[in-house]
C-alpha cells in the first residue's frame, strides 16, 4: 500500500504527485518511501497533504534528510513542529530544511515528473549560476527572518536554545536548478572563490578571489552571507542536489522493490581523487550491478558548509555522516569527504521486458561519448 497516497481525493493533488504515484516505474521508489514514512513523525499532521499537494519537492527532500540522520544513528526529537529536525544527544543540532521554487503562475503543476527529477544542462550556464544563487540565498534569508506567533526566530524556541541552528536546502526553481553544486553556494555563503590556476610544473594550485557581490538581471546581493549580521545564529548550511525521488527509486531498486521489467541506471560526473584535477570525471553504472558494500545511502549527496563566523558553532563530529565543508585561514575551502561525492547526475529509469540490457547500453553509450 502506498501510504502517502491516502487521504486527497484525486483534484486536489498536484501533477507531480498524480504522475509518482501512478506510475509503474516508480514502484521500488513509492515502496521504500512508505518504509520511511512508517517511521516518520508528522508531528502537525500536514506532511501528507503537502507531499500530495503544492510541497512534494520539498517533502521528499525531509523524507530524505529524515532517513539520512536515521541512518547515522542520530537520536531524532521531533516533539515539536519546529524546527523540523533536533539531534539530540552529546552533540545536538537544530535542522530546518526549505527548498527554492518556481515563481508563482509556474509551479509544479505545469511539469511532469520526468521534468521535476530530471538534470537538464541549463542553456546559459553563467545565468543559470546567478539564478541559483539568488533563489538560495531567497530561501535561506526566508528562513533566518522567520518569527512565529511569538515573535521568536527558529533558534530562540524553548526546546533548541543554545542548540547550534543548520538550514538544509535543495533547488527546485526550475527543472535544471539541480544542476548546480556546492561550488557557487560556498561562494555565496563565504565571500570567496577558488580561481584554479597551474604553476611552472603544471601542478593545480588554487587561489582565493574575494567576492562583495552577486548580480543578476540589474539586481545586487551582497555575498558572505555567514559574515553578516543576520547569520550570526546560523552555524552551517546543508546543500544537496540529489535528495529527490530518483534517489528513493535508485535505492529502492537495490533492495529488490522494483518490478522485474524496470532497470534504473545513473550517469553523471564526479569528484576526482586527483589533486592535480581541475574537473570532474565521468561515471555511470545500472543500479544493482555491483556487490552490497557498495549500495547508495541517504548520507550520499548531502554537504554540510559551516559557518565559521557563528555563535553557536556545530560540535565536532556532530554532522560526520554527510561531506564536510571548513572554511581554513588562508581562505581555502577544506572539503572532507566521506562518500563518493557525485557532483551532478542524471537517472534514467527505464521500463521493458528487456530493461535491464537497455539501461547497461545506455550507461555503455554515455561512457564511451563522454570519454570523446
Amino acid at each position: 500500500m502506498f501510504d502517502l497516497a491516502r487521504k486527497m481525493t484525486p483534484e486536489k493533488v498536484s501533477r507531480e504527485f498524480r504522475d509518482f504515484s501512478g506510475a509503474h516505474a516508480y514502484t521500488a521508489a513509492r515502496r521504500l518511501m512508505d518504509e520511511t514514512f512508517a517511521d516518520f513523525p508528522d508531528v502537525d499532521h500536514s506532511f501528507v497533504r503537502e507531499f500530495q499537494t503544492a510541497g512534494f519537492s520539498a517533502r521528499v527532500l525531509e523524507l530524505a534528510l529524515f532517513a539520512a540522520l536515521r541512518e547515522q544513528g542520530k537520536v531524532l526529537d521531533r516533539t515539536s513542529p519546529a524546527p523540523d529536525f533536533v539531534v539530540s544527544g552529546d552533540a545536538p543540532v537544530a535542522i530546518e530544511a526549505t527548498t527554492t521554487n518556481p515563481p508563482q503562475g509556474e509551479t509544479a503543476e505545469d511539469l511532469d515528473i520526468a521534468s521535476a527529477v530530471r538534470r537538464l544542462i541549463p542553456d546559459d550556464l553563467e545565468a543559470a549560476e546567478a539564478e541559483f544563487v539568488f533563489q538560495i540565498g531567497k530561501a535561506l534569508r526566508r528562513k533566518l527572518e522567520h518569527r512565529d506567533a511569538q515573535g521568536r526566530a527558529y533558534w530562540e524556541k524553548p526546546h533548541v536554545k543554545d542548540v547550534p541552528f543548520v538550514l538544509a536546502v535543495q533547488s527546485f526553481h526550475n527543472p535544471s536548478a539541480l544542476f548546480h553544486t556546492t561550488g557557487p553556494l560556498a561562494t555565496y555563503l563565504y565571500g570567496i572563490r577558488d580561481i584554479p590556476t597551474r604553476d611552472r610544473h603544471g601542478s593545480l594550485v588554487l587561489n582565493s578571489q574575494i567576492v562583495t557581490e552577486h548580480r543578476r538581471n540589474g539586481r545586487t546581493i551582497p555575498s558572505g552571507l555567514f559574515a553578516q549580521p543576520e547569520a550570526e545564529q546560523l552555524a552551517a548550511v546543508i546543500f544537496t542536489n540529489s535528495a529527490t525521488v530518483s534517489k528513493f527509486a535508485r535505492m529502492g531498486t537495490e533492495r529488490g522493490y522494483g518490478p522485474a521489467d524496470v532497470a534504473v541506471a545513473r550517469c553523471g560526473a564526479m569528484y576526482d581523487p586527483d589533486p592535480n584535477a581541475a574537473l570532474p570525471v565521468p561515471f555511470g553504472y545500472v543500479v544493482g550491478d555491483y556487490g552490497p558494500e557498495e549500495h547508495e545511502t541517504f548520507s550520499e549527496g548531502f554537504h554540510v558548509l559551516h559557518n565559521p563566523w557563528t555563535s553557536t558553532p556545530v560540535a565536532e563530529g556532530a554532522l560526520d555522516g554527510f561531506t564536510d565543508h571548513r572554511l581554513q585561514p588562508d581562505g581555502r575551502l577544506l572539503t572532507t569527504v566521506r562518500h563518493p561525492d557525485y557532483f551532478v547526475s542524471r537517472t534514467m529509469i527505464i521500463q521493458s521486458p528487456k530493461a535491464l540490457p537497455m539501461a547497461r547500453l545506455r550507461v555503455q553509450q554515455y561512457l564511451a561519448g563522454a570519454g570523446q
